[in-house]
């Protein structure tokens, strides 16, 4: 019986991903999810963030808040990996994705904070103690800008076996939340599916 209820499983596992006409997924190899299949997450999900309505309503929220020209800051939070690939790089991923989102004018993204921080920041401000500096042009104290909105990618994956056969399955989801308040203001999700089977002894 419960091989019977794991093999039904398998099939219905294997029609979602691998069956005809279906544009949520799509198939690997038996290595680990390549360049192109994270392409085709990031370009999902800079689709989805791009018409998203929930945060075309917090722009608005904000604009009248702080200015009709007014764009809130994005800051990255570290890529959680929860999958069994420990060497799964998703920069690809969201380079697109704030490539995407700086160029739509909707936010602007910060290298003074999160994951994208860069050591260049806090070393040319300390460029107020070097007297060769004109010391009016030189970054002030207080003039770094805080982040309104956090970015956090994270991937995990799950598994299910019948005999030889197993399906991977690596699930995105990206989400944006207003630091402020701590609302979601967009989330986004993408599945790739992933077929093995294991060869038999001697064969």
């Amino acid at each position: 019986m419960k091989k019977t209820i794991l093999a039904g499983l398998l099939a219905a596992i294997l029609i979602l991903f691998f069956g005809e006409g279906c544009s949520t997924s799509t198939p690997t190899r038996s290595g680990g999810i390549t360049a192109e299949e994270l392409q085709i997450v990031a370009e999902a999900a800079v689709k989805d963030v791009l018409t998203s309505p929930k945060l075309d309503s917090y722009l608005n929220e904000y604009r009248t808040e702080h200015g009709a020209d007014a764009v809130p800051v994005l800051k990255l939070a570290k890529t959680r990996n929860d999958t069994d690939d420990p060497d799964l790089d998703t920069t690809l991923l969201t380079d697109m994705l704030f490539n995407a989102l700086s160029n739509s004018g909707k936010v602007e993204v910060t290298l003074a904070e999160g994951e994208m921080r860069v050591k260049s920041i806090p070393d040319s401000r300390d460029n107020s103690s070097d007297s060769d500096f004109d010391q009016d042009t030189v970054a002030q104290s207080g003039t770094l800008r805080a982040a309104d909105l956090v970015f956090r990618p994270k991937v995990t994956s799950s598994k299910v076996r019948e005999g030889r056969k197993q399906v991977v399955i690596r699930t995105f989801v990206l989400e944006m939340a207003d630091i402020r308040t701590g609302l979601l203001v967009w989330s986004f999700s993408k599945q790739l599916g992933q077929m093995k089977e294991r060869q038999a002894i001697g064969l």
